[in-house]
């Protein structure tokens, strides 16, 4: 799907250790620029935690599972991570490539990638900034979690699903 000024978001597979800090770097400027909307303050400040000083870990977790990464004119602007259970775990994109096509483009990706696999069911816990992405693209809901909590803060989202 093309952009509005006619560019198509490139979508690869993550490259380790290379993508680690464009990646982290998306998600923690997602949060705090777009979930900000969407959430209080202390909301933000438990969601996002500590920074990292070290990606190792963030590195590993995207090994753990299948992570794609969006970029524009060479420059990561989201990724998403597809585990291996059908849990889209992760879907971030830079705020400023919103309303770009860039997490459709992630989405689409792996809805194919996950009828290629033979996962059934995809399954994810979006954020109230996210829900109506993961919705145009056929996910329902399955309940709302007004209780989830994140580092001792109610952060609430909502699980979905979709179907093949």
């Amino acid at each position: 799907m093309a952009t509005p000024d006619g560019t198509e978001p490139e979508i690869r597979p993550y490259r380790s250790p290379d993508d680690a800090a464009a990646t982290y770097v998306v998600a923690r400027t997602a949060i705090a620029r777009t979930a900000a909307t969407a959430y209080d303050p202390d909301q933000i400040a438990a969601w996002l935690g500590p920074a990292r000083l070290d990606l190792t870990g963030w590195d590993e977790r995207r090994h753990g599972a299948s992570t794609l990464v969006a970029e524009l004119d060479g420059i990561v602007v989201g990724f998403a991570d597809l585990r291996s259970d059908g849990l889209v775990d992760m879907l971030f994109v830079d705020p400023r490539a919103g309303g770009r096509g860039v997490a459709r483009a992630l989405l689409t990706v792996i809805l194919h990638d996950a009828e290629a696999r033979g996962i059934a069911e995809l399954r994810t816990y979006a954020s109230r900034s996210a829900r109506p992405v993961f919705e145009r693209l056929g996910f329902t809901v399955v309940a709302d979690r007004p209780d989830n909590t994140v580092r001792g803060v109610v952060v609430p989202n909502t699980e979905m699903r979709r179907l093949p």
